[in-house]
């Protein structure tokens, strides 16, 4: 057993100033007050350092020097998980883009063959794509995009237990499909979409945005887009802070629009958490040019970001106080 003292810890509200955090080998056992508390032997002076519950990545296509499209297995969810841990994040949904149905099942049986895998930092798979629209495509693979049918929803729902969210084109999705997905406790998250304010407003069951102001139709003074819907009805929304997807001023306005609504993703690949310049993106290879990824021809191909890099990009570059990020 030992303690970490002199500790301000955030609890998700308020920052608790001067704690003590005593640890018993892996679970915090108690935080107390310094002046109350009764210290094991083994003490670690934290000199006023910040501590803070880890971070949740809801969008994670890789890190350190792996991605998930191009190796499907256990071992990469190791990878990314270990690098994730040096960063402060303990917990995220490996992210599957673009892909095959074949390999759609390989990720799902993946998660279906982890014992416990939320000890492992695992909460479910996210699946970006393949049911996007095509003029909204980004680094997805154009020729692997296609509609949502029916028997592929109940399969997807079959498989709730190991899915968590799935991003679509509502345009190019029945309301039916979306309704079995639903019904089985999948998030539905607008993505890669090129629809209008008004077939959005059609839709029922569309409870979150992915990389808000990315892939998707922007606000205009006439036609609200898909920006305009997000900031109207509010779903939750993921936002990735690199001042490369979004600029900082279009956060801060996101944030100030929905409060707590919005959220921070990494949407990351391969070289986060490394210094990686070139990678492969599911198949096509891509780089790294001033913390920008991209293909050859300048479109981007994720993020090399991780969560307290974009905290920080919170703090230094949106404006939020320390508690806000």
């Amino acid at each position: 057993m030992f303690a970490l003292t002199h500790v301000n810890v955030f609890d998700g509200h308020t920052t608790l100033l001067d704690q003590a955090i005593i640890i018993d080998q892996d679970t915090i056992t108690s935080i107390v007050p310094m002046k109350d508390a009764e210290l094991p032997a083994t003490t670690f002076n934290a000199n006023g350092l910040l501590a803070t519950a880890g971070f949740i990545d809801i969008q994670l296509n890789g890190c350190g020097g792996v991605l998930l499209n191009t190796d499907i297995r256990k071992e990469t969810l190791d990878v990314m998980n270990a690098t994730n841990l040096k960063s402060g994040t303990t917990q995220y949904l490996p992210t599957l883009i673009t892909s095959q149905a074949k390999s759609m099942k390989q990720a799902i049986d993946m998660v279906a063959d982890i014992n416990e895998p939320s000890k492992e930092g695992v909460l479910g798979l996210h699946l970006e794509g393949p049911f996007i629209n095509k003029a909204k495509k980004g680094a997805h693979q154009e020729h692997l995009i296609r509609e949502l049918d029916e028997i592929t929803a109940h399969y997807l729902a079959d498989n709730a237990d190991k899915i968590s969210v799935i991003t679509l084109a509502p345009e190019n999705t029945s309301q039916h499909v979306i309704d079995i997905l639903t019904q089985a406790g999948i998030t539905v998250s607008l993505g890669h979409t090129n629809s209008t304010y008004e077939e959005l407003a059609e839709k029922d069951g569309i409870t979150m945005a992915t990389h808000l102001y990315n892939a998707m139709t922007p606000l205009g003074s006439r036609e609200p887009g898909t920006v305009g819907y997000v900031f109207d009805k509010k779903p939750h929304a993921g936002i990735i802070v690199d001042g490369i997807h979004s600029s900082y001023a279009s956060v801060r306005i996101a944030h100030q629009l929905m409060g707590e609504k919005l959220f921070m993703v990494t949407d990351a690949v391969n070289p986060a958490g490394t210094d990686l310049t070139e990678y492969d993106m599911a198949g096509t290879t891509a780089y790294v040019t001033g913390g920008k990824c991209h293909y050859a021809d300048g479109t981007i191909a994720g993020a090399a970001i991780t969560m307290i890099e974009g905290v920080r990009n919170l703090i230094d570059h949106v404006g939020l106080t320390r508690d806000e990020a």
